[in-house]
């Protein structure tokens, strides 16, 4: 931590900003890789005992999403996509809690691994035991880190109302409202169920389940260990005495250097603008929110939509559908079209048709428009979506 400090106090002399500098350590600390305890410092270890990466760079390569890599048996070998457990009820499995770690400290047996198969993914060589039989999978790509500060920055007031104004016009969607860190009721608007309100929080549960690492918000020692898993409990734990391994200070910076991503510039289309309203796609992925500072161009309601069967996504969280989804952010699709990473939750399609054929439920109707358009607006409207 002191050598972070040293790197980002120069930075800060150059910039001159106290903000400058948290930007610059958070910077180092995302990517930085977190050691085992005990260490020399208690503020650079408590890695694990179960995990999936070792540094928060790891699974969000370049800041944007990444394609996931196989071996040559069909096993996910990168860290750009995790597999969630739960009951349709949002409750974690008994022994392999709320995420399969793939990846465990030395004398901790990894929980188990990942494998493609044509009808997406799923987990094999369980280390202790089968998982119950109301468990549900659900694998989930590293989302991209652009924009981020913008969308917490959208007021709660402004989303409710934005959803209230969508169900005048008879639309669908719904707010799911959450804890924030201080326990206070906020708006959902992080993560594939909108399951956490701020960008903190969405940092300090990364740390929970990716990384191992307990916060001042997520206190279990043993990261996602359930009481089942006896030498992940027992084995040494990061962090002074009855203090995180993580703390305040660094989730801070991290969000704050998050916050400091801005999302890049999308091409404008009037016309291709128009067959989006058109098909009604913009009615959930509003091209614009109301920030602080001016309009944010996500093209997202932060809202929950139900959109069918066809997007079960298996795991879920507590109160949310399997099937309810919060409406995702298109800036930046072209990045991730480009990188191959795939679109959805999983990374299944390949293309924006794909995707778009996915949707039914709320979004059935926009995709039978969507199919209804002539060839050449239908080729238009693809390529406004590509250019974001």
């Amino acid at each position: 931590m002191k050598r972070v400090v040293a790197i980002a106090a120069l930075w800060l002399a150059a910039s001159g900003s106290a903000s400058a500098l948290d930007e610059a350590i958070g910077r180092a600390l995302f990517r930085r890789a977190w050691v085992p305890a005990p260490s020399s410092t208690t503020s650079n270890d408590g890695l694990g005992p179960l995990f999936n990466a070792r540094s928060c760079a790891a699974c969000h390569r370049g800041l944007d999403r990444a394609p996931v890599s196989l071996d040559d048996t069909g096993t996910v070998i990168s860290q750009s996509l995790v597999v969630r457990l739960s009951d349709r009820a949002g409750r974690g499995d008994p022994v392999y809690g709320h995420q399969l770690q793939t990846s465990g400290l030395p004398g901790i047996e990894p929980e188990g691994r990942v494998q493609a198969q044509t009808t997406g993914y799923r987990a094999t060589d369980l280390a202790y035991g089968p998982l119950a039989p109301d468990t549900r999978l659900g694998a989930r790509a590293a989302p991209a880190l652009h924009g981020l500060g913008e969308l917490d920055a959208v007021s709660d007031t402004a989303i409710v109302a934005l959803a209230r104004e969508a169900q005048a016009r008879g639309a669908k969607g719904r707010v799911h409202w959450v804890s924030d860190e201080s326990g206070n009721p906020r708006v959902g608007r992080f993560g594939w169920k909108a399951s956490r309100a701020t960008l903190k929080g969405q940092v300090e549960t990364a740390f929970l389940l990716d990384l191992g690492l307990s916060t001042d918000r997520h206190r279990e020692a043993g990261g996602d260990c359930t009481f089942a898993q006896d030498a992940c409990l027992a084995a040494p734990h990061g962090g002074g005495a009855g203090s995180a391994e993580i703390s305040d200070e660094i989730t801070g910076r991290i969000t704050a250097y998050l916050a400091s991503i801005a999302p890049s510039a999308a091409a404008q289309d009037a016309r291709g603008a128009e067959l989006f309203a058109m098909t009604g796609c913009a009615s959930c992925h509003l091209p614009t929110l109301p920030g602080p500072h001016g309009p944010v161009r996500a093209f997202t309601d932060l809202l929950l939509h139900d959109l069918g069967p066809g997007l079960d996504g298996g795991a879920t969280e507590p109160g949310v559908s399997p099937t309810e989804w919060r409406t995702a952010p298109l800036w930046g699709m072209s990045r991730i079209l480009h990188s191959r990473a795939g679109l959805l939750h999983d990374g299944r399609a390949a293309t924006v048709e794909e995707a778009v054929e996915f949707h039914g439920g709320e979004g059935g109707t926009s995709a039978l428009r969507f199919r209804s358009l002539a060839i050449k607006d239908r080729e238009r409207l693809v390529a406004f979506l590509k250019a974001l």
